[in-house]
């Protein structure tokens, strides 16, 4: 018997319930109820409509990262797209860097850098894209590119990285708001929780008005005050509840169960497989940036070059000697992403027996544009089914059933994806051999290789 696996099967024994209803069902609350009768209220059944063929690309990337013994790092990262007229395209950056940065800081680096080469491609693509209906579908989310905090990097020689990736990803949805074309973000896995919250709010909303018949208004504003401090400081929150409740007892257990609801970890996923009745959609939201992020554009849009200067310190003292040229670069990148559209996302079930899918497209896709700095909370988006549901069409065509949630994406995540035995056998030998060098690999390594 392998070695811990009898006090393995003990633990699983002692908390069998427990595990088994977690993993079959999330979190679980007295608020189900409600959540499956909203969910319902907002969930569509897939349209049956016949969509022409688009002319598509779909791009996907892939990274690796490799640590040395002096403290330096080689990275690759890498996109392949793929068009449905069978054109193939390739992209890739390398390099070695020094950082005195966090793990979870390069991490961001690397990933942003990913996404760099990922968005490149899919603006090159847009002039070979043809037709009347034209799309790019990009492997994740659009909403969660857009929310890198614009700061120095932790890499020496490339502190203003963040400027080029919002310099590329700006134009890319200038081109293809110009040109006519869908960009679209799929994701098949997602922690986002943004319908739950909506309906989260909407359930709060029907229990304060149950409520005010018998709670004096003051008593309302107090229990308003425990939903908007919850967040931020709940001590405070389940504070004012207990007050309250010290009068009313019972009558507020609704309201208490709302309250902890918010503390609670509840994606969106986990509502949709718990209770859609059937495949089909979720009313679409329309995405604000985070918090940390609105308090940043205020800044951008009111003193952009004195945010620069706080946030780039390390790159101003790389562009020293073109300071002004890296100020004028620089602040003409904060004007465009001022202008970014606002992202609306929704849920797409094509199976009870798959996971949904979570899709992003920018605004101007389904309604009126609106830009990212103007919209200060998420907001539910009607009245766009028509649309929607030949957005839904063209991705039901290339849905292939359990193991193909996108043929397109399925097959450049296979072409893209840098394997292990790849990254050592064949590119850090490239990089020896044309380099003249050994590399010697960090303890933490699990093969320290001598060639």
């Amino acid at each position: 018997m392998p070695k811990f696996l009898d006090l393995f099967v003990s633990e699983i024994r002692k908390q069998k319930s427990r595990l088994k209803e977690r993993l079959e069902r999330g979190q679980i609350s007295g608020l189900d109820s409600d959540f499956k009768d909203l969910l319902i209220k907002n969930w569509n059944p897939l349209p049956q409509l016949e969509t022409g063929d688009a002319n598509l690309m779909a791009v996907d990337g892939s990274r690796a990262v490799r640590e040395y013994a002096n403290g330096s790092r080689f990275y690759v990262v890498r996109a392949f797209g793929l068009s449905s007229t069978g054109q193939k395209s390739r992209a890739l950056e390398t390099g070695v860097f020094l950082s005195q940065g966090n793990e979870q800081s390069i991490r961001s680096y690397i990933s942003q850098k990913t996404e760099s080469v990922e968005i490149r491609l899919a603006l090159e693509a847009i002039p070979r894209l043809a037709g009347s209906k034209k799309l790019i579908l990009i492997d994740g989310s659009l909403f969660g590119r857009m929310m890198h905090l614009l700061r120095d990097s932790p890499v020496e020689g490339d502190r203003a990285s963040l400027l080029g990736f919002v310099d590329t990803y700006s134009r890319l949805f200038e081109a293809c708001r110009r040109q006519n074309v869908i960009l679209m973000g799929v994701s098949k896995d997602s922690r986002a929780d943004f319908v739950r919250n909506l309906l989260l709010t909407q359930i709060c909303r029907n229990e304060l008005h149950s409520l005010s018949s018998s709670l004096a208004p003051q008593e309302i504003r107090d229990l308003k005050t425990c939903v908007a401090k919850i967040e931020d400081n709940p001590a405070v929150s389940f504070g004012i509840l207990k007050r309250v409740r010290g009068k009313y007892r019972s009558i507020l257990d609704g309201f208490e169960e709302i309250l902890a609801e918010h503390t609670h970890s509840r994606p969106d996923f986990q509502l949709i497989l718990n209770f859609a009745p059937e495949p089909g959609y979720c009313t679409p939201v329309e995405l604000a940036a985070t918090k940390d992020f609105q308090r940043d554009l205020k800044i951008m849009a009111r003193t952009p070059e004195s945010f620069i200067r706080r946030r780039f310190k390390k790159a101003l003292i790389e562009h020293r000697h073109r300071e002004g040229e890296f100020l004028t670069y620089a602040t003409d990148v904060i004007n465009r992403l001022l202008k970014f559209p606002t992202i609306v996302s929704f849920h797409l079930l094509f199976d009870t027996r798959d996971t949904p899918l979570r899709i992003d497209v920018p605004s101007w896709v389904l309604t009126n544009e609106t830009q990212l700095s103007n919209l200060k909370e998420n907001r539910f988006v009607k009245d766009v089914h028509g649309t929607l549901q030949e957005l839904v069409c063209m991705l039901k065509s290339s849905y292939a059933g359990l193991s193909d949630y996108n043929v397109w994406l399925k097959r450049v995540d296979e072409e893209v994806k840098l394997r292990l035995k790849d990254v050592d056998a064949i590119y850090e030998r490239v990089l020896e051999k044309e380099l003249g060098l050994t590399l010697i690999h960090t303890r933490g390594y699990r093969r320290v290789k001598y060639p």
